[in-house]
């Protein structure tokens, strides 16, 4: 459901429930101290309501995660029999724990837990226990949750999007039963989809939650029956601001103002109902930029006024950033906001706003190629090379720099994903756009092209066309010795790369003995080196100079194999982490 993880607002249970609960606890252990047989169950069902009880207290779920894990330990004694309570009392209690380990952050523990959760429901729902499909959805929308939070998004879409399909099946189509359920995992799935930047997927999705919840309450817009919950609630008017902000960042603003007013008439009913469901529901209006006029109105925060290019412009500098310092995961937010605006203000047809639109997707797909998100890199760059496509001609001079850095960077997305055949094509593009770049300006240009054509080489390589491959190399090399004798510091990585995978281009034509000379030299350079920049891949570079030894050993150059594995073991050592 859209809060996340965590219960819905309002509904943390009362310290008097806890304390008997706590006291009911204490009096079962000292009873199972002496009868374990006879009162182990019965203190699992209470460390479980206790353990419930503590993870709706925000000042307790430390303590909950603890109480649920006794709990869990139990049950795992007691399933030893395969008897079919013990092992149920066994998923809620990994379910629920899993629940307040993301909580507190500990995404890696809660994503094991939540997955020995989902697990040990597929095996009650083989039994054919009543009920049990649907705490299977809700076990499968809670490890989609912590997938996502530890990077693994496309295996979250498929746990999310399998619970949806449980819950559409569960509907009663006579009662109507079940539909509520049904649009909390709708909501989920759309707000994935969102995450991972297929917004008409995510739209048709969050539109469809969004009716859903209406005909669970069977009420119009405005108009609420009291039978529906403050939770229910509070989910619906989340569900449809994801709608609304989906359909701006779509450029559709007029469609997505319906939206924003069912959000304003949902956050009325749950103001003259329950004014701590107010606060998440405002709490996530804040997060996202809106806020809520004195008309009760939402409106976007400085929205008046406000030049979105502007916005735009800042968003990406303090992405950029905050990806420069390593902060990458946080780079990306930004990022993804930016990509928002740009959406909103492309719709208006400008060229200028397209064009922002396409650096920012550009540069979205680098941080997130940095942070190891490597499928939503490449949905983002290839969105970026063919939004300047069709506007290349509408105006060249702003757009074929962009193109050809976004070209560029759309092979090495393809490659990292094992499509070598098809990154040729774009990595061709970028050289022949920065040619085009350098002949009128080579000190801009010479550079990127240089680059360009390093990176062409090893996605020949990659296709097995290595003569091609050495060629193209030779050039990249011979541009990158030019640009490092100009402006050693700026150059540095570029020509360590470019040396290093001509050694291999080499190697790769048997030309053996000329594989010393590029492979020293790129050591020696090595040696200078103070800092590892994220955008850098100097874990491939470390995985040449490691192959270049082994090769270099064989062939009997001892000397150079051993100083180039030791450069090798030095980068793998100073590599950053992706995510970090």
């Amino acid at each position: 459901m859209p809060y996340g993880d965590g219960e819905a607002p309002g509904t943390g249970a009362g310290t008097d429930a806890t304390d008997e609960a706590e006291r009911t606890v204490a009096a079962l252990r000292r009873a199972a101290a002496t009868d374990p047989a006879g009162w182990l169950p019965e203190l699992a069902y209470a460390l479980l309501a206790l353990g419930s009880l503590l993870a709706g207290d925000p000042d307790r779920h430390e303590e909950s995660i603890g109480v649920l894990g006794e709990a869990a330990g139990i049950y795992r004694g007691l399933a030893g029999g395969e008897t079919d309570t013990p092992l149920v009392g066994l998923a809620v209690a990994s379910h629920r724990q899993a629940l307040s380990l993301g909580v507190v952050g500990r995404r890696e523990e809660a994503r094991t837990v939540a997955l020995e959760a989902v697990g040990l429901w597929r095996r009650i729902v083989e039994r054919r226990i009543e009920g049990a499909r649907a705490e299977l959805a809700t076990a499968l929308v809670s490890l989609g949750n912590q997938l996502a939070e530890t990077g693994r998004h496309h295996e979250a879409l498929d746990r999310i999007t399998e619970a949806v399909e449980i819950r559409r099946s569960l509907v009663d189509p006579a009662s109507g039963a079940g539909r509520k359920e049904l649009a909390s995992a709708l909501g989920d799935l759309g707000i994935k989809l969102g995450e991972m930047g297929r917004q008409t997927e995510a739209l048709d999705a969050l539109r469809a939650a969004v009716g859903t919840y209406r005909e669970s309450g069977a009420v119009g817009l405005g108009s609420v029956e009291g039978a529906r919950g403050t939770g229910e609630l509070a989910e619906h008017a989340a569900v449809a601001f994801a709608a609304a902000r989906t359909l701006t960042g779509l450029g559709r603003t007029r469609e997505a103002q319906p939206y924003f007013e069912e959000v304003a008439a949902l956050r009325a009913d749950l103001t003259a109902r329950e004014p701590r469901a107010v606060e998440f529901l405002d709490h996530l209006l804040a997060g996202h930029g809106y806020r809520v006029t004195r008309e009760g109105g939402i409106r976007r925060e400085g929205a008046e006024g406000v030049d979105p290019l502007g916005e735009i412009d800042r968003l990406n500098a303090r992405g950029l950033a905050l990806a420069e310092s390593g902060r990458v995961g946080l780079a990306a937010d930004g990022l993804a906001e930016a990509v928002t605006l740009g959406r909103a203000a492309a719709a208006d047809g400008g060229i200028g706003s397209v064009v922002a639109l396409a650096r920012t997707l550009h540069n979205l797909g680098l941080v997130r190629a940095w942070a190891g998100r490597r499928a939503e890199a490449l949905e983002a760059a290839d969105e970026a090379v063919h939004l300047c496509r069709r506007h290349l001609f509408a105006a060249p001079d702003a757009v074929r720099p962009l193109l050809a850095e976004a070209a560029d960077s759309l092979g090495s997305r393809l490659a990292v994903l094992g499509r070598h055949r098809d990154a040729v094509a774009p990595a061709t593009e970028a050289v022949a756009l920065y040619r085009q770049l350098a002949h009128t300006d080579p000190d801009a240009y010479e550079g990127e092209l240089a680059r360009a054509l390093n990176n062409l080489g090893v996605r020949l390589t990659d296709s097995d066309r290595h003569e091609e491959a050495l060629a193209v190399t030779e050039q990249a090399v011979d541009l990158q010795r030019r640009l490092h004798r100009r402006d050693p510091e700026t150059h540095f990585a570029g020509l360590v790369h470019a040396l290093s995978n001509l050694a291999l281009r080499l190697a790769r034509v048997e030309r053996s003995d000329e594989v010393v000379r590029p492979t020293a030299e790129a050591v020696r350079l090595l040696r200078s080196l103070d800092r590892v920049h994220p955008s850098n891949d100097v874990a491939a570079l470390a995985e040449s100079l490691a192959w270049l030894a082994w090769y270099l050993r064989k062939r009997g150059h001892r000397e150079a194999a051993r100083d180039t594995a030791r450069a090798a073991e030095d980068l793998r050592r100073r590599a950053p982490k992706p995510g970090r």
